[in-house]
């Protein structure tokens, strides 16, 4: 129900950083509820590469500068332009991102694509593509060539993306400038044209430029990061009357235990989907192991990290499966006589990609330390 305010009247830059704030505070979800709003399909509010929905933002920040109670409705005024326009004399950026069009680890062809943003431009069959009047850019990237192609060095290492650019550098200062320009990075893969149907490429999510070096073409370091949709509120008191609070416990659980969201993304890419032990391919069951203890990002390489079934993850954590540097199974004295010793002996499914099999390092490392522990066969 409209409130009979105006956007005219957000006059404060503070009002909307409260709101930036808030959302952040509280999860987008639980922020696009508290105001009546649903998520922005174009347009966000930019600070430091995230994208915040604009008109909720301009609703709350209204509310922010003139009482809660007074918050902008839905109704009360329309997104695009209007709030464009009042948050740029406000001081803040709001960009056209495609983004939202897309969901992370979905197939889409170029073909596809053509159709979903009636895209005529020859230049989508390029490797860097910028969608007419959009601040996104995609980038289509294939880690095996054909032979008639530029056999660029693209590969993924946990959260970090290694890129060329294109020979002739014309597009290496966009990708350089993206967040200053309040643009979104795209990524596209595929390990070769064949890997998905229609020669489609794996949409990966939003990255962001950490670092370049060298020319014709340009290396380039790029970074997986948070998007809108992963901006969550932190976990609440549990309420054990709440049948909803337990649903989220429980699913906060599972994603926790399932492993930090873009290494997990990573493994389960390079394995195919399936646990490397047993080869079961249920999903929700499928965890993102590290071989050597979690120690922040720089340990969230693939190399370092096995995808394993739930019940695999705990005894490989605890040492009682373990891998030796020549991928085959060791199973500790203590599953004799269990369904897991038979496991003992074989070898464990790797990834086709060389760079994204385990370490041999890190592979000795765990079985000597859990070796000392306990006896393994």
């Amino acid at each position: 129900m409209a409130t009979g305010n105006h956007l005219s009247n957000l006059t404060s830059a503070k009002a909307v950083q409260d709101s930036l704030e808030e959302f952040r505070e509280l999860g987008r979800s639980a922020f696009l509820d508290r105001y009546g709003f649903k998520g922005s399909r174009r347009y966000f509010v930019i600070q430091d590469g995230i994208g915040y929905d604009s008109k909720p933002i301009a609703a709350a920040a209204y509310g922010h500068q003139h009482g809660r109670e007074e918050a902008l409705h839905f109704d009360d005024f329309s997104g695009g332009t209007p709030v464009i326009s009042k948050m740029s004399k406000l001081g803040y950026m709001v960009s056209d991102w495609t983004s939202p069009q897309f969901e992370i680890g979905k197939v889409f062809t170029r073909d596809l694509l053509r159709e979903m943003f009636e895209i005529k431009d020859a230049t989508i069959n390029t490797g860097v593509f910028r969608p007419q009047a959009s601040n996104s850019i995609w980038l289509f990237i294939t880690r095996d060539k054909q032979k008639d192609r530029t056999q660029y060095k693209d590969h993924f290492n946990g959260d970090l993306l290694f890129w060329q650019g294109q020979t002739k550098g014309r597009t290496d200062s966009a990708i350089i400038d993206h967040e200053a320009a309040g643009d979104e990075l795209l990524v596209f893969y595929r390990d070769s044209k064949r890997s998905h149907p229609g020669a489609g490429f794996l949409f990966e999510g939003q990255f962001r430029y950490l670092s370049h070096s060298g020319e014709s073409p340009t290396d380039f370091v790029l970074q997986r990061v948070n998007t809108h949709e992963e901006v969550e509120a932190p976990e609440d008191k549990f309420d054990p009357s709440s049948i909803e609070d337990g649903r989220k416990q429980v699913w906060a659980k599972v994603k926790r235990r399932q492993g930090q969201q873009s290494f997990r993304r990573g493994l389960v890419r390079a394995y195919g989907g399936r646990c490397a032990v047993t080869g079961c391919t249920i999903e929700p069951l499928l965890e993102a192991a590290h071989i050597h203890p979690y120690r922040g990002t720089y340990t969230n390489g693939i190399s370092n990290g096995l995808l394993l079934r739930a019940d695999i993850h705990t005894l490989f954590d605890l040492g009682m499966i373990t891998v030796t540097p020549a991928h085959k199974i060791e199973v500790s004295a203590k599953l004799h006589g269990t369904e897991y010793a038979s496991l003992c002996g074989q070898p464990i499914k790797l990834p086709q990609s060389a760079i994204d099999r385990p370490s041999d390092q890190a592979l000795d490392w765990h079985r000597n330390l859990h070796s000392k522990i306990d006896g393994i066969s």
